[in-house]
């Protein structure tokens, strides 16, 4: 079951393609906000493809770096707000609990950095060319 979280890797991309079909101002931050909602539960989706002898050992490896960095953050969160208890064997529930927390978390994160370092300097850079381009 777990392996056909991968397919949520489609929405970043059908989010880009919309995005640049559309001309949208904001692209990257709306790319951004697609990927933060998906990495956690596709990351731990690429665990599973372990058992796959060559290009899973790959993937899975690759899972497991984006879960190593993506998977903590909503389990430490859910544990300082006293929703979890620390120790004990999580159920189904409590993992897309966790998920949940991840992809709203990330989703801010990687939608601020999309904004802050790509979007705005784009803005800026038309808005100058814009204004040097103008006829006087």
């Amino acid at each position: 079951m777990s392996q056909y979280l991968i397919l949520l890797a489609i929405i970043p991309l059908s989010c880009y393609e919309l995005a640049k079909l559309f001309n949208f101002k904001y692209k990257n931050m709306i790319c951004g906000v697609s990927i933060g909602l998906v990495i956690a539960p596709v990351s731990f989706a690429l665990l599973e493809f372990t058992h796959i002898p060559l290009i899973g050992k790959l993937l899975g490896l690759i899972g497991l770096l984006a879960h190593m960095i993506h998977g903590w953050v909503g389990y430490l969160c859910l544990i300082g707000t006293g929703s979890l208890e620390l120790g004990v064997q999580l159920t189904a529930l409590q993992l897309a609990m966790i998920n949940v927390v991840n992809g709203l978390l990330f989703a801010y994160l990687y939608g601020l950095i999309g904004y802050i370092f790509f979007d705005r300097k784009l803005i800026k850079r038309n808005y100058l060319k814009h204004l040097l381009l103008k006829p006087l």
